[in-house]
């Protein structure tokens, strides 16, 4: 569930913006013809030439912007979703100042790539982002990995969930007293209490519901359905077995 997104050195050697303007006199908004080069303006930001147009670089790592010209550094290693950045690596990857999203450089601004809601978060390891999904909201964006399902749970523990069309969905609940959990790489999920509708996997599987007055089955549909009522001692689990009086 922790997928290490490869990007290339966050600080970047540049060419400095000047070529084709008047010295000290250019500003955001002017006009550039070096695109995709940039000079640091202050400690913390950059002026890049992007389409054409002089815009303000944000330099948000723990290095800022350091340098003048072609000696020019910028450190983007955190950034916010918007701001803009250099499109002319070939993957250019950052955290969110937050440290709850992972970035992706596209079209020259910061885009979210996924949530990082885990409790190890997004976090820099020297020229690698590592970003923690194992822990997500139904609906947060998620990257699948090829031949590898990308499973992890609600931020309750209420809900299985996994990576499809580029989303987080709902894929069992896990209603039992253990909730959902992560060891390593597995997700475990209690279904020994459900609810009548909710999702469920495998089919056949069985559980009871929280007031113990009845036995449900997952159905071919993937749902809970009721199987029957438990009017004496009511429906108990106990291991992997369920029984219904």
């Amino acid at each position: 569930m922790i997928r290490k997104g490869s990007r290339l050195a966050a600080v970047v050697l540049c060419v400095c913006i000047a070529v084709g303007l008047t010295g000290c006199k250019q500003k955001v908004g002017d006009k550039c013809s070096s695109i995709g080069k940039f000079a640091c303006t202050d400690t913390a930001s950059a002026m890049l030439c992007n389409a054409g147009t002089l815009v303000t670089l944000p330099c948000r790592g723990p290095h800022g912007c350091q340098g003048t010209g072609t000696a020019s550094q910028c450190d983007d290693d955190l950034a916010l979703e918007g701001d803009y950045c250099q499109t002319t690596l070939n993957e250019n990857w950052s955290c969110s100042t937050d440290h709850k999203k992972e970035l992706l450089c596209k079209d020259g601004k910061f885009q979210v790539a996924r949530a990082c809601k885990g409790p190890k978060s997004c976090q820099i390891q020297g020229n690698t982002i590592e970003c923690d999904d194992s822990m997500a909201d139904v609906g947060d964006v998620c990257v699948e990995e090829p031949g590898d399902s990308n499973y992890g749970c609600s931020l309750d523990k209420q809900i299985e969930v996994v990576c499809k069309n580029g989303k987080f969905q709902p894929s069992n609940s896990c209603r039992g007293l253990k909730g959902c959990s992560i060891s390593s790489n597995t997700v475990t999920c209690d279904q020994s209490m459900a609810r009548e509708g909710e999702l469920c996997r495998p089919v056949d599987n069985y559980s009871c519901t929280a007031d113990a007055k009845q036995m449900l089955k997952c159905a071919a549909t993937m749902k809970w359905a009721k199987e029957k009522d438990c009017k004496k001692n009511g429906c108990k689990v106990k291991g992997h077995e369920v029984s219904c009086d």
